[in-house]
Parts: C-alpha cells; structure tokens; sequence
C-alpha cells in the first residue's frame, strides 16, 4: 500500500475511521489521510478525543517505520546572544553592550565543535545565535571550514536560521540564493526550521514584529532547496495563536514539501513562558495533551510526505517525550551538547548521551535507531 494514495484503506485505519464517524469526525480524518485535509479539517481533529488521534497517528507511523526510533549524537554551537531582533517569546537574546552578551570568534566556535567531535564523536552541529549584524558572512564560512576540515568532514553542519540567513543577505547585499551558495561551499549541510514559530502575519506581528513576513519565510526556504539543500521544519505553538493558524501553518509547510521536497523532519515545540516579555502576557504554557495532539495531527496531514517527526522532548521533558512516540513520532532529536537557549527559559536539561537516549526509546517500547544529519541509519562500529 502506499503511503501517498489510499493509505485510510488500511484495515487498522478502517475500524478506527468507524469509531471516527460516530463521533461526527470521519470526514477531517479521511480528508487527512488521503492528503486533502482542510484548514477546517485540521481544527476539527483539533477537537477529536485525543487517544484517537493518537491510535490514528501510531498506525500510520508504523505503516511508514514501523517501531524505530532514531537519534543523532550532536551539539549546539550557540556562536552568540546578541541580537538586534528581539522576539517577545525570547529569553535568550542580549542587546550589543549588555552585561550578559556574548559571542565567540569563528576559530573558538569551530574550535568547541572540533573537541566535541573528538570527545563524544558528534555527527551533527546545530550552528545557530542571535542576529548581530556585526557578524560578517566570513564569519561563518571560516568557521564552516575549519570545521569541516579538522573533522574531515565528519561533522554535518545544520546551521543557521531564516533569519539569519535573511540579515546576512542584507548586510552582504547579497542575495539570500548567493549567501545560500557561499555558505553550502563552506560547508553548511542543512538549514533547520526556527523562525517559523507559526506562519501568520497577524501571530508575527505580535510575537516577532521585526521578523519577515510568513511568505518571505517561505521564500527564503524554497530558495535555500533550489540550492539543493534540505531543511527541517517547526512550530512554536502555544501562545497568541489559533487553531485556524496552526492548521494553516501546517499545511502551508506540506504545500512547500510538495514543491521542493527537501523538508527533512518536523518538530513542534511548546512555547515557554520564563524570562521572556510573551511570557508576562501568557504565563502557562501549554499542556501535555497539546503536545500530542500536535504531533499526532502533524503525522496524520503529514502522512509519509514529511517522513520524520521528532518527540518534543526539548521543551516538554523527556517523559513527555517518551509519550509522543506512541502519538506518531518517530525520531528522538539530538544529544544536544552545549545547548544554551532553552535554560535561559527555565529550561532543565538531563545530560543525555548516547546511552540514556536508547535507554528512553527502549524503556517507551521502541527500537533506538542512531542516525545521520539526513536521517539515515549509522551503520554499527561506526
């Protein structure tokens, strides 16, 4: 059966459609699994009984899986705090000049990335900060290829945000397709999906007001796949948004995949109120249940067509965690050596290497799976 067409003929996802009918949601959710979901669609699943969505989720995930879960074993590189953006919804931004900011130079950066490398045998850097226009993009491309180089190439570099990449292309006056191409000869591998948050203009304008339009986010995504890179997707979900927007962040992210196809994975997080301006306006968080519901509706309108979904873990905990993985997700996240930002929001993060990891999947009933920066099994003694 494929994934693509007729997947809601399952026989498993026949009986659960049956159950789904009497409670007046069979269409949403065989719109959904046939690949037509509406924005009405998604808000009506929104309302389903949530271990329905979840048995819904599971079956299509080990339709497409089956019960493996994959982790990668990497780290942060938090380059620096300051920025000159200044979400709402941030605890981790300095201004230029306060107490608390930082940055590292380029060769101290690659030089925390090389050690980490050569101490816990990293496969993956997420190389990501703040927007301070005093950073130059040779910053970046020295930094890149040191890496890349002392490594001999044995890091991948998941680097850099929209935003980021949006404010290089300014102070370059460059366009964002020849800072894109610069930043791939260095040795940027992938792009990761932060400055999504949700893609509503109105949410933007509040959460984010100095950040690009949803569009110019959409834009600058297909652009960095027309250079043949591929990306990862996310939503901050939580705070000022509605159903209708979630519903249609979601589907403006499969309608991109249809078009490039490079949208590697999908990760919803939840907002985090401490620390933050947003956070004195909305000071509790969203719970556990809308966490699976999100990931559980992600996997069901996603289907195979975004193949990874990851746990949530981050910001939820790890024994939320755990919890996602029998509502559709399939994929742990990192190890995440280094990682800066979520304690600025009161964040606590358990150290877990290698072994703790494949320790959670296995304790929630799973078979970890360790895996490459383009979710590929790493073959074992490697």
């Amino acid at each position: 059966m494929s994934m693509l067409a007729g997947i809601a003929e399952d026989k498993v996802l026949e009986n659960i459609l049956k159950s789904a009918d009497e409670l007046g949601l069979g269409d949403a959710l065989f719109n959904a699994l046939e690949g037509r979901a509406s924005a009405r669609d998604i808000v009506e699943l929104y309302k389903a009984p949530t271990p329905l969505l979840g048995a819904v989720a599971r079956r299509v995930t080990d339709l497409l899986t089956g019960r493996r879960v994959g982790y990668i074993v990497n780290m942060i590189m938090n380059y620096t705090n300051i920025c000159v953006v200044g979400c709402t919804f941030c605890s981790f931004y300095r201004k230029s000049g306060h107490p608390e900011a930082y940055k590292l130079e380029a060769r101290e950066a690659a030089s925390q990335v090389i050690d980490a490398w050569r101490r816990y045998k990293i496969r993956q850097v997420l190389f990501q900060g703040g927007v301070d226009p005093a950073i130059p993009l040779e910053y970046y491309e020295e930094a890149f290829k040191t890496i890349k180089t002392a490594t001999r190439g044995e890091v991948a570099i998941h680097g850099l945000s929209v935003v980021e990449i949006e404010w290089l292309s300014r102070i370059s006056r460059m366009s964002v397709g020849e800072v894109v191409e610069r930043l791939k000869n260095a040795g940027m591998d992938s792009v990761p999906g932060a400055g999504a948050e949700i893609l509503s203009d109105r949410v933007r304008r509040v959460i984010s007001p100095l950040k690009s339009s949803a569009d110019t986010w959409i834009s600058t995504m297909e652009t960095i796949m027309e250079k043949g890179l591929p990306i990862s997707a996310t939503m901050v979900y939580g705070h000022v948004e509605t159903l209708e927007e979630r519903a249609e962040h979601l589907l403006k992210l499969l309608e991109l995949q249809r078009r490039r196809g490079r949208i590697m994975a999908f990760i919803a997080w939840n907002f985090e109120p401490e620390n933050n301006v947003l956070g004195k306006k909305i000071p509790h968080p969203a719970g556990g249940t809308e966490l699976l519901k999100t990931v559980a509706i992600a996997r069901i309108v996603f289907r195979g067509e975004i193949k990874w979904i990851q746990a949530g873990w981050l910001t939820a905990g790890v024994k939320l965690g755990q919890a996602t993985l029998e509502y559709g997700a399939n994929d742990w996240g990192g190890t995440l050596y280094g990682e800066k930002v979520l304690p600025e929001a009161g964040v606590p993060l358990p150290k877990l290497v290698r072994r703790s990891i494949e320790r959670l999947i296995a304790e929630a009933g799973y078979e970890p799976v360790e895996r490459d920066n383009w979710y590929k099994p790493v073959p074992k003694n490697v």
